[in-house]
């Protein structure tokens, strides 16, 4: 595959936005933000000259004590981005042992990655227990709202409510001030509406929660006990993929689209080699983007899908596949990485003309590569440490409606990026926004 830059140089780091201040026991009073490297270009500006696609617009930085994580990055439909992920804060100088706890944070992006606000919400433990909370879901309706799905050991306030011990999807309002908060099963899908409504499918239910949070109604759906990964329609019917076993000793993968109702409209099979699927999205034509990760082939359509090999065997290696919304094939590509050690994490996100950006992890760091409506490869990028060490790590990436490309994800120590260097004093967030 044809590679337009490779190196240190790739992605460029830009950062978290007050991520760990003022984490008070669930207060969500947004801290004041600290001082932010690197302003840039608003998003109408045009190209300066001598960039191409993949070429960067703007990075910033932003240190802040203590770890600091990213999980999930959407577009907030005002031209700027919203951030979801957790922070630690540091330990004292005199421990030896990694700090306790972990805090939900979640902040506010305009175009030029400087931020508008940032929450927190801190879990408590429980009669000595664990307090930690992990949110990997992020949604941002049209209307602006914020919906957020994880998980709590401990308690978390979020607002009026405390969630204790449980998977748990959470609605605020542009600002970040709570708006409701409700105890469910683990989440696999969740998707918004324009007048503040949710459509959330966890545990083995799907359910449509009303502006307010009232529950208007549910119903079971047994196959997603075996789905990693779904994605739900404006009527509330799903697309999901993951494995099921075919005998004692082998799985294929799956993709199913379901109604409505649960029923089954079609399925097929995806291997002989089988495919861990970690992300899918709509195409704006109703068809459907997998990604994930395999190891040995996958037909698909015409395609077929080999992993990378050496002399000592063969490589998990990500993929991606198109299908329309019958669940016909359109393409398949094997998104190879230049480490043969293994690549896996994939995440993705879908353009208004059926592009797309996908990102994923390998031993080295981490790699983007934007594809076209047919799978065209068009740029990709690679972010690596030399000597080989995991960082940074790119861990999601967006389309603002002008179609440029934002990513985000984290790093430590001093890295360079391009003709600039930055600097964690433990780990830090970056952003950063590139011409599509």
């Amino acid at each position: 595959m044809g590679r337009w830059r490779t190196g240190t140089a790739g992605l460029a780091l830009g950062v978290w936005t007050a991520l760990g201040g003022a984490c008070d026991h669930g207060k969500t009073s947004p801290p004041t933000p600290p001082p932010v490297e690197d302003e840039a270009p608003g998003p109408e500006a045009p190209v300066p000259p001598g960039l191409v696609p993949g070429d960067a617009r703007w990075t910033v930085h932003t240190a802040v004590a203590g770890r600091q994580d990213v999980t999930a990055l959407a577009a907030d439909g005002s031209g700027g981005v919203v951030l979801l992920g957790a922070s630690e804060a540091p330990a004292p100088a005199y421990a030896s042992l990694d700090p306790d706890g972990t805090t939900l944070t979640l902040s506010r992006h305009d175009g030029n990655g400087q931020p508008l606000w940032s929450r927190s919400f801190t879990p408590e433990a429980l009669q000595g227990g664990v307090a930690d909370v992990e949110a990997p879901l992020l949604a941002v309706a049209s209307s602006g709202d914020i919906f957020v799905a994880g998980k709590v050991e401990g308690q978390l306030r979020v607002g009026g409510t405390v969630l204790t011990h449980s998977a748990f999807v959470v609605k605020l309002g542009p600002d970040g001030s709570p708006r409701w908060a409700r105890a469910t099963g683990p989440v696999k899908a969740l998707l918004p509406d324009g007048q503040g409504e949710l459509v959330v499918a966890h545990g083995l239910v799907v359910e449509r929660y009303d502006a307010e949070g009232g529950r208007r109604w549910e119903r079971e759906v047994p196959a997603m006990a075996s789905a990693s990964v779904a994605a739900l329609d404006v009527e509330g019917g799903l697309v999901m993929a993951g494995h099921k076993p075919v005998g004692p000793f082998e799985s294929h993968g799956f993709i199913v689209r379901l109604s409505p109702d649960g029923e089954p409209r079609w399925e097929r099979e995806v291997g002989p080699g089988m495919p861990t699927f970690t992300d899918v999205s709509f195409l704006p034509d109703g068809g459907f983007l997998f990604t994930g990760d395999f190891n040995g082939t996958i037909e698909w359509g015409r395609d077929t899908l080999k992993t990378p090999c050496s002399q000592r065997g063969c490589y998990r290696t990500v993929f991606a596949l198109a299908a329309d919304a019958y669940g016909e094939p359109r393409w398949g590509r094997v998104l190879d990485s230049e480490e043969l050690s293994g690549s896996e994490g994939s995440r993705l996100a879908v353009d208004a003309e059926g592009g797309s950006a996908v990102v994923w992890r390998h031993g080295c760091g981490s790699e983007l590569a934007r594809l076209s409506a047919t799978g065209e490869v068009l740029w990709q990028d690679v972010y690596v440490t030399t000597p080989c060490f995991p960082t940074p790590l790119l861990r999601d990436v967006t389309f603002l409606p002008d179609g440029d490309v934002v990513g985000a994800g984290m790093f430590f120590g001093t890295r360079a990026f391009g003709t600039r260097s930055f600097s964690a004093d433990d780990t830090d967030v970056f952003l950063q926004r590139r011409v599509p």
